[in-house]
């Protein structure tokens, strides 16, 4: 709990001196990137507080509001409708995994196109294409866990 506390507040901190910069510099294109930092740092602090929330619930043995749920075995689904969804996961996985190497494949072949700005662009979209296959994965396991009983 106190490592993701000490995280959360780390990432405030950075968040600020990523503000901080933004504002003394006026080019958009540093506010574009440092706003696409910034959001993503908000959505990774939420996620970090209700899983702070979450451990605390589980030490104080009392409700938190706006805990993390967590996996409690209780989804349970028709054989039928399980295949499907899987198959539908694992479409999914395979065209996140094909997006981030269309996106890298884009991004190589004009690799100082608006000064690198397009490419790194490209390979952040594509970092999160991988983020996602990562998280259907889950979910695909979680679909074959529940069709299995």
């Amino acid at each position: 709990m106190r490592a993701l506390e000490a995280h959360a507040a780390a990432s405030a901190a950075d968040v600020a001196t990523c503000r901080e910069l933004a504002n003394r510099m006026a080019d958009p294109v540093v506010h574009l990137l440092v706003g696409m930092i910034v959001d993503d740092e908000q959505r990774h602090d939420s996620l970090l507080r209700s899983m702070i929330r979450r451990l605390e619930e589980e030490v104080d043995f009392l409700p938190a509001q706006g805990a993390l749920p967590v996996p409690n075995g209780s989804m349970s689904i028709d054989p039928q409708a399980a295949a499907e969804m899987a198959a539908s996961v694992r479409a999914l996985m395979r065209n996140e995994h094909e997006a981030a190497r269309h996106l890298r494949h884009l991004a190589r072949q004009e690799p100082m196109l608006y000064g690198g700005l397009y490419p790194l662009l490209l390979e952040t979209i594509a970092r999160d294409s991988e983020k996602h296959a990562t998280i259907l994965r889950f979910l695909l396991h979680r679909v074959e866990e529940s069709a299995s009983r």
